[in-house]
């Protein structure tokens, strides 16, 4: 089983942000849909793998980002499950 990290933001500003302090670090991110399995809303949200959400989250609590949820996602086979860390 592996896993990854989801971020949705309130806006698309946030999250184009985000993507660019992270490619300024040299950290892993990739902008996605927002998946289904966590809101009907349309947009984008930002995926990192394990090794990047050190960084993000230093990000997050110095306020230099606001986020709308912050979901792990386990992989296990074909089969994804999303768990809310935090709002």
């Amino acid at each position: 089983m592996d896993y990854y990290y989801v971020i949705t933001f309130y806006s698309t500003n946030y999250v184009l942000k985000i993507e660019k302090i992270m490619k300024e670090k040299n950290v892993g991110i990739k902008l996605i849909p927002v998946p289904r399995q966590v809101s009907s809303d349309c947009g984008l949200a930002a995926q990192l793998p394990p090794d990047s959400y050190p960084i993000f989250d230093k990000l997050y609590k110095e306020g230099i980002i606001e986020v709308e949820g912050i979901y792990m996602v386990k992989r296990d086979g074909k089969k994804l499950s999303f768990s809310l860390l935090e709002t």
